[in-house]
């Protein structure tokens, strides 16, 4: 008995491993990766080194390695990297102000859903050499700057009904809560909701949202002091039908333009008129897309100790 019962129990262990590993591999159906990130970046180890010597001796490099962890190609002129935190002069004058040598290719679900990694690429600043004499040893930090273009692409659904007071045998529901997929970024898409408007118009609402711990800018500012605390976003939507109008952007039209984040995020209203001639008398779902670009600027320090070289 104890047999038969183990061998039932491990017949349907292997049953569930098999629906849960997707049985011959079938494609996937998901949209986009998700998450928050972006652009990752770190120095090398050993580049600077941890410790150097003064007098000119010593020359050095110092080398970041540049991942594209999220969803958004980003062409090379549009990354800025510098150095700062220390006085040029006192390193021999290096170059501390760069582009990438190659466009950060997004990562992405290929048709089969797998996860293709975006480009990783490394870049050296060199030259770097403490010309001084020091009285004693001394630690400087190096500060590595990222300024760079993002963006992120989401997709939610609406729901279009020629009688909005019909109540059963739906093709689909207008006021609820609906899912938003939005492709991985440090601002993200959130909190899709539907609902009727009027007689003749559907709303929906949405948060444009910062999740990253980096800093927003209006794009194209290249993270300009004057512009990197508006926490400005451009944000575009689209349901591909007309009689699409939206509130809570500026600087644009109807349905793009920028919004400025308070506290980390913003609501965005949209009403879509299901009164003419293209949409009356029909009922359907329809995706509504909704992107977002701005410029982002995050840092990373490493500490290098000068050591005084005696004689």
């Amino acid at each position: 008995m104890k047999k038969q019962m183990l061998m039932v129990l491990a017949v349907s262990l292997i049953v569930l491993a098999g629906c849960k590993g997707g049985g011959d591999g079938g494609t996937s159906t998901r949209s986009f990766i998700g998450g928050t990130q972006a652009l990752e970046f770190n120095f090398v180890e050993g580049s600077p080194p941890k410790e150097v010597f003064d007098g000119g001796n010593f020359p050095f490099d110092a080398t970041l390695n540049i991942q594209n962890k999220g969803e958004f190609t980003v062409n090379k002129e549009k990354i800025n990297i510098t150095l700062k935190g220390f006085f040029p002069g006192d390193f021999n004058n290096p170059v501390v102000n760069k582009n990438p040598d190659e466009n950060m290719e997004k990562s992405f679900i290929d048709s089969e859903g797998n996860i293709i990694p975006g480009t990783v690429t490394f870049l050296t600043f060199s030259n770097f050499n403490f010309i001084r004499k020091l009285p004693a040893n001394n630690e400087f930090n190096i500060r590595a700057e990222l300024c760079y273009n993002y963006g992120t692409t989401a997709q939610g659904d609406i729901c279009i009904l020629d009688d909005l007071t019909q109540q059963n045998d739906l093709v689909c529901v207008v006021n609820e809560k609906k899912s938003v997929d939005s492709s991985s970024s440090p601002i993200q898409i959130e909190n899709f909701v539907e609902n009727v408007a009027g007689t003749d118009k559907v709303g929906f609402n949405f948060e444009v949202v910062q999740r990253g711990s980096g800093r927003v800018a209006k794009i194209d500012s290249s993270c300009d002091d004057e512009e990197i605390n508006k926490d400005k976003v451009w944000v575009d939507i689209d349901t591909e039908l007309p009689g699409l109008t939206c509130s809570g952007i500026t600087d644009g039209n109807a349905t793009s333009g920028f919004t400025k984040l308070f506290g980390g995020k913003r609501l965005i209203r949209c009403t879509q008129d299901t009164s003419l001639p293209e949409i009356s008398g029909k009922d359907f779902e329809k995706k509504v897309t909704i992107n977002a670009r701005f410029d982002y600027k995050e840092h990373k320090e490493i500490g290098i100790l000068v050591k005084h070289a005696t004689g």
